[in-house]
């Protein structure tokens, strides 16, 4: 077993102290053709840091050394809170621990957790393979599109689109504009916690 433990991110200055994030390293976590990666913020300010990709690459070493610990941390980390979100950097490593929050959101049903990403595959096999009614309510599976790279999304889950400065992107008009500041928001009951299926935000570029 190992001895390390989950990193939970409680000062990420857009989620606010209260609501948690586990994070992960961008790029090992990513799809390899995302288009997203030079410009990605969790490439840049804070996260560039060395001691913050440290405190990713050991959650990632530690979902792969101790997935019973990593989960069992997790569950721990989210149970106490309102909102919960996985990933304000990296995304879904593997089938695994996708299956891995499924499980948490289960064990947490006061939790309301968001998960934006564009491993939209495994996504897909797992609904096909489950059924969506597999996926707990109060887990929010995102599908994030960059300009013109946007998913099939035969479910028809949320999709959040990124307004790319200087570009004219496939973005729908109802979509909702992220406030930027999700403490106050996820009060609003308008949040991104609060996308139902079919609906979609757009965030300005970071």
């Amino acid at each position: 077993m190992s001895d390390q433990h989950v990193h939970v991110s409680r000062g990420v200055s857009k989620l606010g102290h209260a609501i948690p994030s586990v994070n992960l390293p961008p790029g090992p976590t990513c799809r390899p053709d995302a288009p997203c990666f030079k410009l990605c913020y969790a490439r840049k300010g804070r996260f560039s840091f060395q001691h913050n990709k440290d405190l990713t690459q050991r959650n990632l070493d530690l979902w792969t050394t101790d997935p019973v610990r990593f989960e069992r941390e997790c569950v721990c980390a989210a149970y106490p809170s309102r909102f919960f979100r996985w990933h304000s950097s990296g995304d879904i490593p593997d089938a695994n621990y996708l299956k891995m929050m499924v499980r948490v959101a289960e064990d947490c049903p006061n939790t309301s957790f968001l998960c934006f990403t564009k491993k939209y595959e495994l996504v897909d096999d797992f609904i096909r393979e489950q059924g969506v009614e597999a996926v707990p309510r109060n887990l929010k599976l995102v599908y994030s599109a960059w300009d013109n790279f946007v998913p099939r999304n035969p479910n028809n889950l949320p999709m959040a689109y990124i307004d790319l400065k200087g570009k004219d992107c496939p973005i729908p008009d109802d979509a909702r504009v992220c406030t930027g500041y999700c403490g106050d928001c996820v009060l609003s009951r308008y949040s991104c916690w609060d996308l139902n299926p079919g609906e979609s935000v757009v965030f300005k570029q970071h």
